[in-house]
């Protein structure tokens, strides 16, 4: 996904990954905002050397969350253009909570 939103954010325009600690992003954050995310950057979070996060540009996150409401529509028109069964959502929270805490299991 990292290569499709960023080819959609600057198509011609390929840029080194930055990677910084979480303890270092958090003294340089207005630096790293100025610099790499004002340019079009992204800048990934580390904890002991594994990614664990993520700063992109504004408009990189609002065009990914717009992907993914459209992604999300066209999912609810299938299901009832067939005319599936469907649940509300809280009915569906409430099957989710019956389950077995954190492992996603209905209770039997």
């Amino acid at each position: 996904m990292y290569f499709l939103y960023m080819t959609a954010a600057h198509p011609h325009e390929p840029r080194d990954d930055v990677e910084v600690s979480v303890t270092d992003a958090r003294a340089k954050l207005p630096e790293l905002i100025d610099t790499e995310i004002r340019d079009g950057g992204v800048v990934y979070l580390t904890r002991y050397g594994r990614r664990v996060g993520a700063v992109v540009p504004a408009e990189v996150a609002e065009r990914f969350e717009r992907w993914e409401d459209a992604y999300w529509s066209h999912r609810a028109a299938e299901v009832l253009e067939r005319d599936e069964p469907t649940v509300s959502w809280e009915q569906a929270v409430a099957e989710l909570e019956e389950g077995d805490a954190g492992t996603g299991a209905r209770g039997r």
